[in-house]
C-alpha cells in the first residue's frame, strides 16, 4: 500500500489545448459562436483613455459560464474559473493569468453599462445567427413566465400609495389594444392603490400568488421557438404584474426587430384574456393565431 508522505512542487510544460477534454461542452460552444462581435457592440461605452480594462469579451463569456453550469454568485464564479482548467481555455486565460475580479461586474453595472442595452443587442446578435443558421423556424412561438425570488426580505418592506386616474387606467387600455378606445377624462376620481416595495430592493415587485410562494420576487418572460428550442427573447418585470400584459409587446417585438415571422403563439391559460387575443390577432396584418 503507498501513501504519499510529501509532495514535491515541479515545473511542468503543458499546453492548456491538450487539458480540455476533445469532447467538453465548452469546446463545442466555442467552435459554434465567434464572440468578436461583442467588441462592436461594446465599443461605445468604453473611453479612449485610462487605464486599459477588462476584455469585455471575457466579462461575457464569464457570466455564460455562470449561467451554464448553474453559478449564480460572482464571487464563486471567480473561485470555479481559478481552478477550473476547461474555464480557463474558454475565457482565452492561461494557467498564470489573474482571474478578473468579481467586483468588475458590480462597478460595470453600476457605471459603465447602467442605462445601456448592450447586453439586450448581444442576446439579440445570438438570436439572429441562430435564424441564419437554420436554428429558428419562425412558425409558432410558446411564452410563459417564471418568479425569481429578489435578494429582499420580505420583512423589510414599506408602503406606498399609487394615484392612478382615469387617463393612465385607459392608457393601458390604448397600449393593449393598439387604438384609441376611449377619450380622456379630465374630471373623474382618482384610484388610489397600496403597494409594497422592498427597502433594498426598490425594483422587485410583491408576488401574491397561490400556491407560489408570497414575497419580493421578479418575473422573468421567455419566449422561445418551437421547432428547436432556441430562446428568441427574455424580458423581466417586478413580480407583482400578471402575464398578459407584456405577451402582446413581446412578441411585436420578436417580429418588428429580430424579423421573425411567427403566425401562431403556444399560451397557457394565464394569457387567455380578451387583450391578448385581439393584439395577437390585430396587430399585424398577418393575423396571428393562439393555440
Amino acid at each position: 500500500m503507498t501513501e504519499q508522505k510529501s509532495r514535491q512542487n515541479r515545473m511542468l510544460c503543458v499546453l492548456m489545448e491538450d487539458l480540455v477534454p476533445k469532447g467538453h461542452f465548452l469546446r463545442k460552444l466555442d467552435a459554434a459562436i465567434d464572440f468578436s462581435f461583442i467588441y462592436e457592440i461594446m465599443r461605445p461605452v468604453y473611453s479612449d483613455i485610462g487605464r486599459p480594462s477588462v476584455d469585455p469579451v471575457i466579462l461575457v463569456k464569464m457570466l455564460l459560464i455562470g449561467y451554464l453550469y448553474g453559478i449564480d454568485s460572482e464571487r464563486k464564479l471567480e473561485e470555479e474559473i481559478t481552478v477550473n482548467i476547461a474555464y480557463r481555455w474558454f475565457l482565452g486565460l492561461d494557467l498564470e493569468d489573474k482571474v478578473p475580479d468579481h467586483s468588475v461586474f458590480s462597478q460595470n453595472r453600476k457605471r459603465r453599462f447602467k442605462d445601456t442595452e448592450v447586453f439586450q443587442e448581444i442576446f439579440n446578435t445570438v438570436v439572429k445567427k441562430c435564424a441564419e443558421a437554420g436554428l429558428i423556424g419562425g412558425e409558432c412561438v410558446v411564452m410563459d413566465s417564471t418568479h425569481i425570488k429578489a435578494n429582499a426580505a420580505n420583512g423589510n418592506a414599506e408602503k406606498v400609495l399609487l394615484m392612478e386616474g382615469p387617463n393612465e387606467y385607459w392608457q393601458k387600455l390604448n397600449d393593449e389594444y393598439g387604438q384609441d378606445i376611449r377619450q380622456k377624462s379630465e374630471d373623474a376620481d382618482m384610484t388610489v392603490t397600496i403597494k409594497k416595495k422592498a427597502v433594498s430592493d426598490p425594483e422587485a415587485g410583491w408576488m401574491h400568488r397561490h400556491p407560489k410562494p408570497a414575497g419580493f420576487h421578479y418575473l422573468c418572460h421567455q419566449s422561445a421557438d418551437i421547432q428547436y428550442g432556441i430562446i428568441t427573447d427574455v424580458h423581466v418585470t417586478p413580480g407583482d404584474v400578471t402575464d398578459a400584459p407584456y405577451c402582446v409587446k413581446r412578441i411585436a417585438y420578436q417580429k418588428q426587430k429580430l424579423k421573425i415571422p411567427f403566425r401562431f403563439a403556444g399560451l397557457d391559460s394565464g394569457y387567455d384574456t380578451v387583450a391578448v387575443h385581439h393584439g395577437l390577432h390585430m396587430a399585424r396584418e398577418d393575423r396571428m393565431n393562439v393555440i
